[in-house]
């Protein structure tokens, strides 16, 4: 069979398994609570496999085995190990982000500060988050749908579209369900490529024995050529100690104070259910990440370089389709496309919830009914989804920094007042509203720099300590009793 051929067919039950999720779940979700997380009433398995479907994105298939191939294990501490700690971070309210008993993260700010204008503001906030976010997620299935099946990227990335937006009119119900198939697939998917990898490599100590022995450019578009021993190290290159511990203010602490995953604690049924999610989907990532590291590093060792500059974001594509094409390339591929519409259809779904039940209910005076809200919900989900589409037709070169860019706006402007509101009762909305001030501010003045290269750490650093000093100087007790 043809690649071409073997590859439609892949498509085909791909496509058939998301039209049959997604058309059993549009029956029913005539209110908020029911669409946007399921009433509250989420099992463990669903709530771990939506949290780490979630997780599992095209920064994280894409962006970081392409990193690695470049530049070795110092991806690692630029990105993972602050996701991991950000998580760890998050264990500590999951009990208490349940307790609160709300539908989004806006709403417990509503609630805790007696403002439907500050659950309008973080509303706000993160449509323009998720809408700049969803482009990496759109950009990952556009590239391995073009690569697969010949076709401008223009054209994948309107398939991305239809796709996102058809898995997510059904709302929650519909994203636990997809999220479930495509975990299952990636994972399996993940694991064989893994294992027939460091065979070919000759096991894993041959593997560490070779990679450590890689030196050369990746491909002609690096900056600088890799030493021998450098793929090993967990700094090196432009991932110095410094770059990455400022870079967990952005991956890590965005993580931490992340509405994507904090949904996913508050649907479920009951406290425990939220604590084990984080937990539960800690381990399994573990197992996901093994497999991706060592992916990466077989890639190199078994193809140590490229013929042609290649975009870090389209290394892992280019490889399994052509140096290492086999019969299963299709498979890991689709399951590629499968994590980037699990993450997207979330992101999606939190955009039209904020529109809807953030802004547009608040503003309202609450007067709208619960089916009107719902309604606006799905008429965001197409607006948002064709806003992400012309987006995506000019992409960011490398995922794995961008998304540290965004996820930093949630910690600079996220971080303090949620952690600080959940774990404290000295915050007050004074408080939150300076934070939030001088987060934003934080964000116009260091983040141009950064950009500009006149600021080598990561600008969410310096933004997080800003806003949490705000947050400490204009709470605390003489404010809380006003």
């Amino acid at each position: 069979m043809g690649k071409t051929a073997l590859y439609l067919g892949y498509f085909c039950i791909y496509s058939f398994v998301l039209l049959f999720i997604g058309k059993s779940s549009l029956r029913g979700s005539s209110t908020p609570q029911d669409y946007f997380i399921c009433g509250h009433q989420v099992t463990l398995p669903f709530c771990v496999c939506t949290f780490t479907g979630t997780w599992l994105s095209a920064v994280t298939i894409l962006s970081l085995t392409g990193s690695i191939y470049e530049n070795g294990l110092a991806s690692l501490s630029y990105s993972v190990i602050p996701w991991f700690l950000g998580a760890f971070l998050m264990a500590l309210i999951a009990r208490k982000i349940h307790r609160a008993g709300v539908v989004t993260v806006p709403e417990y700010f509503r609630n805790r500060f007696s403002s439907r204008r500050l659950q309008a503001i973080y509303g706000a906030v993160f449509i323009f988050v998720y809408v700049s976010y969803l482009v990496t997620q759109f950009k990952g299935f556009g590239m391995v749908a073009s690569e697969l099946f010949n076709i401008p990227y223009s054209a994948s990335v309107l398939m991305v579209c239809l796709f996102i937006m058809y898995t997510t009119f059904g709302g929650y119900r519909s994203v636990l369900r997809t999220d479930m198939f495509n975990l299952i697939l990636l994972t399996v998917s993940l694991l064989f490529l893994c294992g027939s990898l460091v065979s070919r490599a000759g096991g894993l100590l041959e593997l560490y024995r070779a990679a450590g022995d890689i030196s050369g450019a990746a491909h002609p578009g690096m900056a600088a050529p890799t030493e021998p021993g450098q793929m090993l190290k967990l700094f090196s290159g432009r991932f110095t100690p410094m770059v990455c511990f400022s870079a967990f203010w952005g991956w890590g602490l965005g993580l931490s104070a992340n509405p994507q995953y904090l949904v996913r604690l508050m649907g479920a049924k009951d406290e425990t259910t939220a604590a084990k999610t984080v937990f539960c989907s800690l381990g399994l990532l573990l197992m996901v990440y093994f497999a991706l590291v060592h992916i990466g590093l077989a890639l190199r060792v078994l193809v140590p370089s490229l013929p042609a500059a290649t975009d870090t974001d389209g290394i892992f594509i280019h490889i399994i389709n052509n140096e290492l094409y086999g019969p299963w390339s299709g498979l890991l591929l689709f399951s590629v496309i499968g994590a980037c519409v699990s993450t997207a259809n979330s992101q999606l779904l939190m955009v039209a919830e904020s529109l809807s039940y953030d802004i547009a209910a608040p503003l309202s005076g609450d007067r709208l009914p619960p089916s009107r809200v719902v309604n606006i919900a799905r008429a965001s989900v197409a607006g948002a989804g064709l806003l992400v589409m012309f987006l995506t037709m000019n992409p960011p070169d490398f995922g794995l920094s961008y998304g540290g860019d965004i996820w930093g706006i949630i910690s600079v402007t996220v971080f303090a007042p949620l952690y600080g509101s959940l774990l404290t009762k000295q915050v007050t909305l004074r408080g939150v509203r300076a934070s939030i001030t001088a987060g934003l501010l934080s964000i116009l003045a260091f983040y141009p720099l950064y950009y500009t290269g006149r600021l080598s750490l990561h600008p969410a650093m310096f933004g997080v300590l800003f806003s949490t000093a705000a947050l400490a100087v204009f709470s605390g007790p003489q404010e809380a009793r006003r």
